[in-house]
């Protein structure tokens, strides 16, 4: 019989991409296990908006275990465009046809929750051929997408229902990575079953974190690990900021190219805040060092998820703040690994002035206790017993 094939697709994710790497975890975690892995990219860097170079692309597939199949597309310029939508339909289109002729029933295929138009395809690639599909709820179309014109944002949502209502009730199952984005698949698909399973830690870049106990000190630091995009809202936390001085904030990411990057400078420099320090983009092994000697991780996130910064957190030992009641806040507060708190700075003010060391270091303890549930290493494990 022929040995079932495992086709992994990551138009925006893989060993070339610096951000988001839980496919090509996944896909050196299922070689691994003896799997067969065929896995499908583009050629086009989607957060720097750039074509990756032949040199590149060759580079990164040597010793990779697995088959990388890179695909040219069509480039774009900004993250809401009519070239972008052109860029992701052929790109579905042209993997769809390609798949129709290497596919068999009994292969598995794996693939993100966005572009919408590869949900739809690759639904129709089963129906014609039988193949399980299995999708990753990582990115939530049309609802995670910021639009402020109203007519544009109506007619995307249109555009994205056209797609997803007649595919998702086809898949074989999905996991979510947030508890809320499995509303989002019961919209469009009542009895496609689907499990959480979180983004979690990567072993390889966490290994040699070593345990520190807390120790009381006259400045607590704190780490936000983000670019300072719509969805992240630093200005609560620069509001007390400017009138305490035992608090000092470091913000790991942010290049000067975020959305709200000057709006955050111009607010530190009005209010001559010098307890900050705004580091630009760090290689993912950096990290730890950046973190290990930080107190307590902050996540101030407008919208519902649960993104990697807070596993970083966690794989540094660290407790959590998280501003708002989402995906993140509920996540923290009931693993009891942090605090959650509203965007009013005022209501932050006095958490802050709260903590002692005993809160803290009793926050950092269940940290550690549970840190070992969300490692990659366990969570890929889940992954497989889901799409056996």
């Amino acid at each position: 019989m022929k040995k079932p094939k495992l086709y992994l697709i990551g138009p925006t994710e893989s060993v070339l991409t610096k951000r988001g790497n839980r496919f090509p975890n996944m896909a050196k975690f299922f070689v691994e296990e003896g799997e067969e892995v065929i896995y499908y990219t583009s050629n086009f860097y989607h957060a720097e908006k750039r074509f990756f170079s032949k040199y590149e692309v060759d580079e990164a597939t040597q010793n990779l275990g697995y088959k990388l199949k890179v695909l040219n597309v069509l480039g774009y310029y900004t993250n809401v465009s009519p070239r972008r939508v052109l860029s992701n339909f052929l790109f579905s289109v042209r993997l769809f046809v390609m798949l129709l002729f290497k596919v068999s029933k009994q292969d598995k295929i794996l693939l993100p929750s966005r572009p919408v138009e590869l949900i739809f395809f690759m639904a129709l690639l089963k129906k014609i051929k039988g193949v399980k599909i299995y999708l990753d709820i990582q990115d939530i179309w049309p609802d995670a997408l910021q639009i402020k014109n109203k007519r544009k944002k109506r007619v995307f949502e249109i555009y994205c229902n056209t797609y997803l209502k007649p595919s998702l009730k086809h898949y074989t199952g999905a996991l979510h990575v947030a508890p809320s984005f499995r509303l989002w698949l019961r919209r469009y698909a009542k009895k496609t079953p689907s499990s959480f399973v979180p983004l979690g830690w990567e072993n390889e870049r966490w290994s040699d974190v070593t345990l520190k106990a807390y120790k009381e000190s006259s400045v607590v630091k704190m780490v936000c690990v983000a670019q300072l995009q719509h969805q992240i809202d630093i200005m609560p936390i620069l509001e007390v900021l400017k009138n305490n001085d035992k608090l000092h904030l470091t913000i790991l990411g942010e290049d000067g190219t975020g959305e709200r990057y000057h709006e955050v400078i111009n607010y530190i420099n009005a209010h001559l805040i010098t307890n900050i320090e705004i580091i630009g983009k760090i290689e993912r092994k950096a990290m730890m060092y950046y973190l290990e000697n930080k107190d307590i991780g902050v996540l101030p996130m407008i919208t519902s998820s649960i993104p990697n910064k807070i596993f970083d957190y966690m794989a540094a030992m660290l407790p959590i703040i998280v501003l708002g009641d989402n995906d993140s806040s509920n996540f923290v507060v009931e693993n009891k690994i942090g605090w959650q708190c509203n965007f009013n700075s005022k209501d932050l003010d006095v958490l802050l002035q709260r903590l002692n060391t005993s809160d803290i270091q009793t926050k950092k303890n269940q940290v550690v206790s549970i840190r070992d549930n969300f490692s990659r290493d366990i969570l890929h494990k889940k992954i497989k017993e889901m799409i056996a």
